[in-house]
């Protein structure tokens, strides 16, 4: 029992998921009853998006990478669905096309970093341009809307719980099978030593190509997650959401040198962060504060799960 119960302690993911608790309880205290059925079913829906999201980058960063694309080639995954809705092709034509430009997106990126050897930043930087320009192009402005069928099955399916739950639970086992197969061994081991996992014969180049690719095919799902909750397209929807993702990872316990964290951590952090913008958008009016409070949580959000990680390690010793 002892040693299950340091085994959870040692969980990167242990951390994260003592914060969420803890800002769960000083909601609750704050404001009883808040959790109620109509926050969560709210909160799930406008979530969704960003918790797949940051499963698709923790993997990168697990690997030893960097992503801040993510931003824009979401941008663009939502006005390719919306123009193509838009000219009466149905939602499962639409949501395949989402699938299709996010994985191909990652491979873009997994090419430049893995085949030509471009630094994950520079490369990432530039295709976050290429993207948002795409997306621009093809819609100068806010515009169109999804297939109404769409609408009603996202946000009403299930008393408006399961169609997000869906989303989570398909990028979830996405990851837990390949964390199972020999590449999921293989992308802990590159981000914790690439020259040393090459010379023990692991495809370095291989498993940076596709811990990007898998990312982009998260992100589609994401993409068509956000598509489906906003209902429109926007080609600035998700420009803002790339550092907020990148802060989840870093709450959830995963490490931007790569090799240490999980996942299901980077969940808990971008349910955190989903937490704290709801919270500060309902309690403050004034848009510079809203900004304000929000860079404040999500900076001690950071720092302590930071300091919570080394207080537990220390303790261990």
């Amino acid at each position: 029992m002892k040693d299950r119960i340091k085994v959870f302690i040692q969980w990167p993911a242990f951390a994260s998921l003592v914060l969420l608790l803890l800002f769960l309880v000083i909601n609750q205290i704050l404001s009883p009853g808040y959790l109620n059925a109509g926050f969560i079913t709210g909160f799930l829906a406008a979530n969704a998006p960003s918790i797949i999201v940051t499963i698709g980058l923790s993997v990168v960063l697990i690997s030893g990478g960097m992503d801040i694309s993510l931003g824009g080639l979401i941008c663009l995954i939502n006005v390719i669905y919306v123009t193509l809705a838009m000219k009466g092709f149905g939602i499962g034509v639409c949501a395949a096309a989402c699938v299709l430009v996010g994985v191909l997106g990652g491979l873009l990126n997994g090419i430049c970093v893995s085949v030509f050897r471009v630094t994950p930043l520079l490369t990432t930087f530039a295709t976050s341009y290429i993207f948002g320009g795409i997306a621009l192009w093809i819609m100068p402005s806010p515009t169109g809307s999804v297939q109404m069928d769409l609408l009603i099955w996202y946000l009403g399916f299930g008393k408006g719980y399961l169609a997000p739950i869906i989303f989570i639970v398909i990028a979830i086992v996405l990851w837990l099978v390949v964390k199972r197969t020999k590449m999921g061994i293989w992308i802990y081991a590159v981000g914790q030593n690439s020259e040393k996992s090459y010379v023990s014969a692991v495809p370095v180049n291989r498993v940076k190509l596709f811990s990007y690719t898998f990312a982009g095919l998260l992100y589609g799902i994401g993409g068509f997650a956000l598509t489906a909750y906003c209902g429109a397209g926007d080609p600035l929807i998700a420009q803002s959401m790339t550092m907020k993702v990148i802060a989840a990872c870093v709450i959830g316990g995963i490490l931007l040198n790569g090799g240490i964290g999980d996942s299901v951590g980077s969940i808990f952090g971008a349910t955190f962060m989903g937490l704290v913008i709801t919270t500060v958008l309902s309690s403050v009016n004034n848009s510079f504060f809203q900004s304000f409070a929000q860079g404040l949580i999500m900076l001690i959000g950071v720092v302590g799960s930071v300091v919570l990680s080394g207080f537990i390690k220390k303790f261990q010793e």
